[in-house]
């Protein structure tokens, strides 16, 4: 009887070993997640494309460039705005800074792509015992805001970094102050 009893715990603790193992390796990748982001991005910016009459313009995804874009005659920098103008930037699109590239990474005036990417760094810090992830593929943002937040001293602060962003872009969809969710006045 006891035998059975150690055979049944023997095999939780292999089964236990061999679910959390890719989490113990080094350098686990979140390719999966960041392609499931971007899948998200690519869904939400079609609807709005389709809501503002403009779906059939849409450039679809490349192996380079996995986001989808739109000529930017459908959704312009400058007056006279279009529908799809106010769903990708908001209230106040010229105030938002509009896209000279308007595309799935522009949803929520960029949004939320940088509140994937504070996901992304702390999802990589977890699997890897607290580390930065050194993939730039890893993140939807723009190269310089990846090297910036890959130069920082710890994957707590790139993912403060990220949100902060994500925040910041959130306002300008919105044309209000919403810095008080700042989570770094927070600590």
């Amino acid at each position: 009887m006891d035998i059975r009893k150690i055979a049944v715990v023997g095999g939780f603790a292999v089964g236990a070993a061999l679910t959390f193992a890719p989490l113990a390796s080094a350098d686990t990748p979140i390719t999966s997640t960041v392609d499931s982001e971007i899948a998200s991005l690519n869904s939400l910016f079609t609807s709005e494309a389709d809501l503002a009459g403009k779906g059939a313009d849409i450039i679809q995804p490349t192996a380079t460039d996995p986001f989808e874009t739109i000529p930017l005659a459908d959704a312009p920098q400058t007056a006279p705005l279009t529908t799809l103008d106010y769903e990708l930037y908001g209230v106040n699109p010229i105030a938002a800074g509009p896209a000279s590239d308007p595309g799935s990474f522009e949803v929520f005036n960029g949004a939320l792509g940088k509140f994937d990417d504070a996901l992304n760094v702390e999802l990589y810090a977890l699997e890897n015992n607290g580390a930065i992830d050194p993939n730039d593929a890893d993140f939807i943002g723009s190269a310089s805001s990846i090297d910036h937040a890959q130069g920082l001293a710890t994957a707590t602060d790139a993912a403060e970094y990220f949100y902060n962003f994500g925040i910041g872009d959130l306002s300008g969809f919105f044309q209000t102050d919403l810095s008080f969710l700042d989570i770094g006045s927070a600590i």
